[in-house]
């Protein structure tokens, strides 16, 4: 994930506060900036696939032990980044980063990574895009910028503490907490739900039921300090409608500090949930642009691909070497395959920071830049690998290119999903994870006998009829022919394909030569019942 101009680490590390993020070190100083960002586990250390991920200027380290860590701070090249974000990383992490000038930042051991990125990339992307609108400066007295910088103004106005979440009660931005956040606040920003008795009284009160079906009211929690909960004041952000209630977006959510809230609290969360909603909204439509333009990439609406433009947008060089990867998921709609993207995405940026991704209906495309094949073959396995642990799902990926442009993108991307056709047929002859160059037999053998299916008349009957034979009376006669010809005539390796005696193999093949006239020893013959099997 890239953004132009990016933000200092300083500004960085006010966003995103003490709640989340401990500065330990920062041999450079805090005016560094930066702009991407990659997460890097202990897969991508062993297959040294964090090297191709060396552009990005911050490093979020999951799940990464100290010595790995050591090792990869005594690797640097001649880009050094600017920090590392790890959990409780040991003094010898902390000295050796900061011999070599990189800062290094504590993250809460509760917190959890996936939040943690979202958050820095949040951060990032409004650095580049900016989020401001005409008419907000008067809610914000003049300061321009992204939904932290709202919550900040938000909590100035209120004497309150804010954070923004979105409809599915992620945590979009928060406002700098110091020490008097309670539990639910903290554990929210971290990415953690509340402590079980504190979200059974807020389930009961039904605080969400009503924020979801509520207009523009300010819903008020009282203090539980049994529970540890704080006074809180709470408005829905609804994107705006001309008639009626618009669909709900998310929650401000207002607790109380040291202070009482402000006289107006009220109206100033009424007003922020309006300006919360149009850059909410706005940000929505940015990311369709965004899937638009890579889908554009991949040619498919069929338009010739204007590599200078989508460069630009995509801030990819129109003419660098990239190469494209597929994932043909199990999954039949494309909303459902929303966390695999996500998963595959992240991973996407660890490998490749200026990496793209998005989807053509269960098929998810990734274009990285500047990688070498071999090194993509090994991410995609190790991505795949993760997206089934996390999720249960198993991906195909195929790899195509290297090409030279961006121009040459489309191209490789119908290389690719010519692939992904094939295996559907012939998935025995296509890896799992290939390239498109070693997929070649699999690719034509897979797309001639879709050509025999489509057409009957020239499936040999024989084939036919003894596949009717089997499915009349249970006989094995197609699959023990499919054995003996794939394994070249060889007797016993096929029966022990089949897990039967040789002598069981001879007999069924003499028997279904004789039921049906075959030659076996007839070259043409073995290669017409060859191809018409598959096709069964």
């Amino acid at each position: 994930m890239t953004t132009p101009g990016g933000v200092t680490l300083g500004r960085l590390l006010l966003a995103l506060d003490r709640t989340v993020a401990t500065l330990l070190t920062a041999p450079r100083g805090l005016d560094q900036r930066v702009s991407s960002a990659a997460l890097l586990d202990l897969d991508d250390i062993h297959l040294g696939l964090g090297r191709a991920a060396r552009g990005a200027e911050l490093f979020l380290f999951v799940g990464v032990p100290d010595d790995a860590v050591l090792t990869w701070l005594s690797g640097l090249g001649t880009h050094v980044p600017v920090a590392i974000l790890c959990k409780a990383p040991t003094d010898a992490v902390i000295g050796r980063a900061e011999s070599v000038g990189v800062a290094v930042v504590g993250v809460d051991p509760h917190a959890r990574w996936e939040r943690i990125y979202h958050l820095v990339t949040r951060v990032l992307d409004a650095a580049g895009i900016g989020e401001a609108t005409p008419g907000e400066e008067s809610m914000r007295s003049g300061v321009t910028g992204d939904l932290f910088e709202l919550a900040a103004e938000i909590a100035r106005q209120t004497n309150g503490l804010v954070s923004i979440e979105d409809e599915r009660s992620h945590v979009l931005a928060y406002s700098s907490a110091g020490d008097e956040a309670d539990e639910l606040r903290r554990l929210s920003i971290l990415g953690r739900e509340g402590p079980p008795e504190m979200m059974a009284w807020l389930r009961q009160w039904g605080v969400m039921d009503v924020l979801r079906t509520s207009a523009a009211e300010v819903v008020t929690v009282d203090e539980r300090a049994d529970l540890g909960l704080r006074p809180r004041r709470a408005v829905a952000i609804r994107s705006p409608r001309s008639v009626g209630p618009g669909e709900f977006l998310g929650t401000i959510w207002l607790q109380q500090g040291p202070s009482d809230f402000s006289d107006d609290t009220d109206e100033v969360l009424v007003g922020a949930a309006a300006v919360a909603a149009r850059m909410i909204s706005r940000r929505r439509d940015a990311g369709s642009g965004h899937a638009d333009l890579v889908r554009r990439l991949l040619g498919v609406w069929g338009e010739v691909v204007d590599a200078e433009h989508l460069g630009a947008e995509l801030g990819i060089t129109a003419g660098a070497p990239v190469v494209v990867v597929g994932f043909a998921t199990p999954i039949d709609s494309e909303p459902e395959v929303a966390g695999v993207v996500s998963a595959v995405t992240l991973h996407a940026s660890a490998f490749s920071p200026l990496s793209v991704t998005t989807t053509i209906r269960s098929r998810i495309y990734v274009v990285a830049p500047t990688v070498t094949v071999d090194a993509t073959v090994a991410w995609a396995e190790s991505a795949s690998a993760a997206v089934y642990r996390h999720f249960g799902v198993r991906l195909r990926a195929v790899v195509g290119g290297p090409a030279v442009g961006l121009a040459a993108v489309p191209t490789v991307r119908t290389q690719i999903d010519r692939v992904l056709d094939a295996a559907a047929n012939e998935s025995e002859l296509i890896a799992d994870v290939t390239t498109v160059a070693d997929s070649q037999t699999g690719v034509l053998l897979g797309e001639i006998v879709a050509h025999l299916a489509a057409n009957p008349d020239l499936v040999d009957s024989r084939v036919v009829e003894l596949a009717d034979l089997d499915e009349r009376t249970g006989s094995d006669f197609s699959m023990s022919l499919r054995a003996y010809l794939d394994h070249f005539g060889d007797v016993r390796s096929a029966a022990r394909a089949l897990h039967v005696h040789p002598n069981t193999l001879r007999y069924r093949i003499r028997r279904l030569q004789a039921l049906t006239g075959m030659d076996l020893d007839d070259p043409a013959t073995r290669l017409v019942v060859a191809l018409s099997l598959r096709t069964r």
